[in-house]
């Protein structure tokens, strides 16, 4: 397989989670800030409370097991919810806020 020859605009590769680190990035001007996939990080920054907003696509499968997407929160964390959007597939995009 040839090397990876991607540039990355506007990305920082952070080699130890800080949450001091990333409440600096969130404070700086431009656009928001998005994580694909990972619910290890997004489990460290919702215990930090360094999410604004959160988006689950749901599919329609059923499984009898699996894993939280997110482990470890200490408290309960009340969502408000922004949107619900269908896709032909099935699939649902839902949107959810902090709640204020």
């Amino acid at each position: 397989m040839p090397p990876c020859d991607y540039t990355w605009r506007n990305s920082r590769l952070i080699s130890e989670f800080d949450p001091r680190a990333i409440e600096a990035m969130k404070s700086l001007p431009g656009t928001d800030m998005i994580i694909f996939g990972s619910g290890s990080i997004v489990s460290r920054l919702t215990q930090h409370d360094l999410i604004d907003e959160y988006q689950f696509v749901v599919s329609p499968i059923l499984l009898g097991s699996g894993r939280p997407l997110i482990v470890e929160v200490s408290t309960s964390m009340r969502l408000d919810l922004l949107e619900a959007k269908p896709f032909p597939s099935g699939n649902v995009m839902l949107r959810y806020a902090r709640a204020s």
